[in-house]
């Protein structure tokens, strides 16, 4: 049984993809179900989106994270984690188990 992780990382996220899949040329979770679903990988993106843009880079390079802009928008990102987690389930057919690390970072702001 594979485990799916959420977890939000800078460019990453929520669905943690691990599995390099040779005929996508790309990452994937490795359960067909989850990695052929346009909707969820709509969701995916529009959080993983959401979240890296609370990483600033200053006149430096450097690259920080805006805890003040991403606290802001921590219902946003708790309804889509949600909504992750439902469409999961939904195509969950016992081949998976979620393992949510994401809401804990969202609440942890």
């Amino acid at each position: 049984m594979r485990i799916i992780k959420l977890e939000f990382d800078f460019l990453v996220g929520p669905i943690i993809k691990d599995v390099y899949s040779a005929s996508k040329n790309k990452l994937v979770t490795g359960v067909d179900v989850i990695d052929n679903d346009e909707d969820l990988e709509a969701l995916n993106e529009k959080a993983s989106s959401l979240f890296s843009s609370f990483y600033e880079f200053d006149k430096d390079n450097l690259c920080n994270f805006n805890n003040c802009l991403a606290r802001e928008h921590s219902n946003e990102l708790i309804d889509l984690i949600n909504r992750i987690k439902s469409r999961l389930n939904d195509l969950n057919d016992g081949s998976f188990v979620i393992n949510d690390l994401a809401t804990d970072q969202i609440n942890e702001l």
